[in-house]
């Protein structure tokens, strides 16, 4: 019962701590305080939808601690915390332009928001970063926000696997033989890239592990 009600406690706190970030990200821009909440809210309906295994809320709060680490080096924070939030909101596996729906779900709502025109724009530019993971103008808020969003491939191998296990849970519709192929081509084209990460901590810390992650799934899917 103890570690229950310590689980369910902690579960509290890091909604409550998930709420207070998006909070802080919008309190800047002179937001109306309910209509904040209706959208934050509506935000993680869908984050928490039961077919997301990875791209989940879960997901969303271990970039916003990655980012959280960098603030000093971020340029616009409060516009990479709103991109963290958005990035991911719009997620049907059986789709091609999920990136481009959730760049055009975070405008219309930072516009309902009356959020100034250069965050949108730069919110929508980092989401959309994310298609492909390419930073095209060297921004670095940019070069971080990518680095946290792929921090996941240099985890340690137990973390690794159970994120390829979870991905595989959200392409459950797809045969087991045409997935290993879509995959393996999926994760081939991150090891044809010079570098997985931008910053030059990231790379120097997590490339080699990252590059040994994928190599490791790759075998397993042969």
């Amino acid at each position: 019962m103890a570690e229950i009600k310590e689980s369910t406690l902690m579960r509290i706190e890091k909604e409550f701590e998930a709420e207070k970030e998006w909070k802080s990200a919008i309190e800047n821009f002179g937001v109306d305080p309910k209509k904040g909440e209706e959208i934050f809210n509506k935000i993680v309906r869908m984050y928490d939808s039961e077919k997301r295994f990875y791209h989940n809320r879960k997901h969303v709060e271990k970039l916003l601690k990655f980012i959280e680490g960098k603030k000093d080096e971020i340029e616009n924070f409060d516009a990479v915390c709103l991109a963290t939030w958005f990035h991911d909101v719009i997620y049907d596996t059986q789709a091609k332009d999920n990136e481009e729906q959730s760049a055009i779900f975070a405008r219309k709502k930072l516009e309902e928001l009356g959020i100034q025109k250069d965050i949108i724009v730069k919110v929508e530019k980092l989401i959309r970063a994310t298609w492909k993971h390419e930073n095209i103008d060297g921004d670095n808020d940019c070069s971080i926000f990518l680095d946290g969003d792929l921090a996941i491939l240099s985890e340690d191998n137990d973390k690794y696997d159970s994120y390829t296990k979870a991905i595989r849970r959200e392409y459950a519709w797809v045969p087991d033989d045409v997935y290993k192929e879509r995959r393996k081509e999926v994760m081939e084209n991150f090891l044809k890239k010079d570098r997985i990460y931008f910053t030059e901590e990231m790379f120097k810390k997590s490339e080699v592990k990252a590059r040994n992650n994928i190599k490791r799934e790759i075998e397993s899917l042969q």
